[in-house]
This record gives structure tokens, sequence and C-alpha cells, in this order.
């Protein structure tokens, strides 16, 4: 290895980890500090931006250990700086020093972000709406989230002991606002198979066969008033043109 790329190394390296890497021998400790400090704060400020409520749960000095982690040992997907609180949550995903429930409430952090910026087309809608026959469109800027916490609920005052499933909407609207609906788990299921080209009574009477229902007309009246009240708040937009 030439001697340049042996300096790089041991400048990168002194960077994101100085505890257990020195800086080169001929880097004056000051011009250092500016560039360690430089690095490592605007990676701090752009990874924490995103994730308000898990500094408050974990705390200031364990936040600042996370990120420390993540600079020091993340190898990133991607080299755009918009995308480091998506790293950040790959990160925390393999990190065995931090809570499951942390992970999963970055994760829920981060999806608001992730939503309100996501690239989608807009669908081609049936004039007359029909919700049962044709099948239901969803915000085309949408997940559909399955977490074993209440990751809304977590808190530096609620830290869960035990899992609790969880199901969550997130969409953005016309106005670009970015929404959460929970749901509950037949809902959940119900948006699933819509999500996989069933027409909504097909998704509904799929849904009745499976929770064994005596009636499945009034799982299909229940779940037809529910795509009504997802439509009305903006999380369905109508129904596809049958193709």
């Amino acid at each position: 290895m030439l001697d340049f790329q042996q300096y790089q190394q041991a400048f990168t390296a002194h960077i994101r980890d100085p505890k257990n890497n020195a800086k080169p021998n001929n880097v004056d400790e000051e011009r250092m500090a500016v560039y360690r400090d430089g690095v490592y704060n605007n990676i701090f400020e752009s990874a924490s931006v995103c994730f308000p409520v898990c500094q408050e749960t974990v705390g200031a000095d364990d936040w600042d250990a996370i990120v420390r982690r993540f600079v020091a040992t993340h190898h990133a997907s991607s080299p755009i700086f918009r995308e480091i609180p998506k790293e950040l949550v790959t990160f925390l995903d393999a990190d065995t020093n931090t809570p499951d429930y942390i992970k999963q409430l970055a994760h829920y952090e981060w999806v608001e972000l992730a939503v309100g910026g996501m690239q989608a087309d807009a669908p081609v809608l049936s004039e007359d709406v029909d919700l049962l026959t044709e099948i239901p469109a969803l915000a085309p800027a949408h997940m559909l989230l399955a977490y074993d916490y209440p990751v809304q609920k977590i808190s530096a005052q609620f830290k869960p002991d035990e899992q609790e499933a969880t199901h969550l909407l997130v969409f953005r609207n016309a106005e670009f606002e970015v929404n959460f609906v929970e749901l509950n788990p037949m809902v959940y299921v119900l948006l699933e198979s819509i999500k996989q080209g069933k027409t909504g009574k097909q998704a509904l009477t799929e849904l009745a066969r499976q929770i064994q229902h005596p009636e499945p007309d009034l799982i299909v009246k229940f779940g037809h008033e529910v795509l009504e009240d997802l439509m009305q708040q903006q999380a369905l937009l109508g129904s596809l043109i049958k193709g």
C-alpha cells in the first residue's frame, strides 16, 4: 500500500473512531480536531433530526453512544447525506446494544421522512367509485407496517417490557401531509389483500374465510364501511379502473 493510502486510512479511521484509532503522527491536534469534530457533528445532526422520541427515550448519553457506534462501524450503502437517517435505521437493526423496541421506534420515526419524500405515480381511477367490485386505490405514497411494540406510545415515560402487536397505515395526502392510522389486525390483513390486487369484496370474503366468520356478508358490510372511512381520510383515493 502506498504511503498516501496508508495516511488516508489512518486519517479516516481516526475521524470515525478516535478512541480506538490514533491520529496520523504528522497532523497537528488542533487541525485534526476541526475535521474530527466537524464530521461527527454534521453526522450527529443529520442522524438526530429525524429521531426526537428515540433521543428523549434513551437519554442524551446513550444517544451519543449510538451515533458514535454508527459513525465508527457502519458501512453505508448510499453516499447521499440525506440518506443518513435511513442508514441509521439499518445500523440499529443489527446493533446488539440497542433494545428491540428502540429499533422499531427508530423505524417508526423514520417512516414519516420516507413517506414524505416518496416518489409515486398517481393511479388511474374509475369515475364511479366502487370499493367492493373494483380494487380500492391506496394513496400512492404509503407504507403498511407491522411492529412488535406499540411504537406510537413509546416515550421516556413508557418503555415497553412486553411485545404488543401494532399495525399502522402511513400515507401522504393531497396536501403532502403525512398521516398515521392505527389499524386492527383484520383491517391490516384487508389492506394487504387489496395491495395484492384483490377487489374490496374479494379481500373481505377471503378475510371472512380466514377468521371462519359464520356470516361473511356481515364482514363485507363492516369492511365496506372501513374502506369508506379510509377514503374520507384520503388514505384511499377511490377505485382503480378495471383492466
